[in-house]
């Protein structure tokens, strides 16, 4: 049986990575006093804090990424919001597809029944939202900041549970860099081109930013095998030459695209965006 993980042990696990505050809302009552202070006024002459080891950027990553279980088969998600006892997870439109049930497994093991919320999502955007009870354990939800101001270059990483042979999902973390922010969108809300090799299975897992804050969410690998997926959403094409870099990029939806559809989570949106 594995060990679950109490509230105390999530919150001190958040409160010992530097740079990734634990949740206000979450740990507050456990590691007493408030967690998330107001932003204190800052030169803009200098630096932005120094990022967080990749090592523990990967632990925290961990942390706020699930298992999403679609009947017996398995792909990624991300922990966004909590009310209460219901906690909020987004994943892609395509992995909950054709599914008739639904669960979601947290970095302790417990695994939970999970509701499939309806969409309002005029645009099809590539996602979905499921919604779980925990009654009896809390866990910490990701923070987020701005991706469509990122160059190319920048240092990125992705996490999820890539298909294999094994019986049960085991954990991918990779690092790679921004490849290409489109200025236009394309058709399911992509719009970050990133080299971290993304496989089959980590479909709805995050993209962090070196501080250990989820700036997007995975949904489409390089090389495609079938099909073009590179019209934007007014029905055009990209010229020849960026069609054949955006191929050669895994693909993710911003965070700015994907938090304005949990309406749960607008509050998060704009405290930490």
């Amino acid at each position: 049986m594995v060990p679950t993980l109490s509230l105390y042990s999530l919150c001190t696990i958040a409160l010992w990575l530097p740079g990734i505050p634990p949740s206000a809302e979450l740990c507050a009552p456990v590691l007493g006093g408030p967690l998330l202070a107001a932003p204190a006024k800052t030169d803009p002459a200098k630096t932005d804090p120094d990022p967080v080891s990749v090592e523990r950027v990967r632990r925290y990553a961990r942390t706020i990424t699930v298992t999403v279980w679609v009947d017996d088969r398995w792909s990624s998600g991300i922990l966004v919001h909590r009310q209460g006892q219901t906690y909020t997870v987004i994943t892609n439109q395509h992995v909950v597809a054709f599914g008739k049930r639904y669960q979601v497994e947290l970095a302790d093991g417990q695994r939970y029944d999970a509701d499939l919320r309806s969409s309002t999502d005029k645009e099809q955007n590539d996602l979905a939202v499921l919604e779980f009870q925990s009654p009896d354990v809390s866990y910490a939800v990701a923070r987020f900041a701005s991706s469509l101001s990122l160059v190319p270059g920048v240092p990125v990483f992705a996490a999820g549970f890539p298909i294999a042979k094994t019986s049960q999902p085991q954990f991918h973390f990779t690092s790679g860099q921004v490849s290409l922010i489109s200025d236009r969108v394309l058709q399911g809300g992509y719009q970050i081109g990133y080299t971290n090799p993304i496989q089959k299975g980590m479909s709805g897992g995050p993209v962090l930013n070196r501080w250990g804050q989820v700036i997007a969410i995975n949904g489409m690998h390089a090389y495609p095998l079938w099909g073009d997926p590179y019209i934007f959403v007014d029905g055009s094409k990209p010229h020849p030459v960026d069609h054949q870099i955006m191929r050669q990029s895994s693909w993710a939806i911003p965070a700015e695209r994907f938090l304005q559809f949990i309406p749960t989570a607008r509050k998060v949106k704009r405290e930490q965006l």
